[in-house]
């Protein structure tokens, strides 16, 4: 499976979204309070099989983001991924980030995402 470039999903706050090329599974950052997730559920769902606690610093997010849709492009379905971490932010979980990076297909290639305080502006905007 492949991941497309897709609209941000401003109804649901899914934002810097990706979607499967066969339309089925979508993931995406989801501002939070002091922070971001990295979800990942079927399209138009509003629910997500994968909500990844990614912390508020780009790098990281970036990782995670990256590690989520290289396993999910491998994989093509959410069976057998974790579906969150147990400690916040996902780095502090040394069990979660084990079992994510045992499913990492080598080489990791890591996305660079757009800044992340505008996906925070355009959620504000919207209240």
């Amino acid at each position: 499976m492949k991941f497309l470039e897709a609209e941000d999903d401003n109804q649901n706050n899914l934002y810097q979204r990706l979607v499967s090329e066969d339309g089925k599974i979508e993931m995406g950052i989801f501002p939070v309070m002091f922070g971001y997730r990295v979800r990942a559920g079927f399209v138009g769902n509003g629910m997500y099989d994968l909500d990844w606690c990614g912390g508020d610093d780009q790098k990281q997010l970036e990782l995670l983001y990256s590690i989520m849709k290289n396993i999910l492009e491998a994989r093509g379905n959410f069976r057998y991924i974790p579906p969150s971490s147990i400690i916040k932010p996902f780095f502090n979980d040394h069990d979660f980030v084990n079992r994510i990076n045992e499913l990492v297909s080598k080489p990791l290639q890591v996305v660079v995402l757009k800044p992340l305080h505008l996906d925070r502006q355009k959620l504000m905007a919207s209240l």
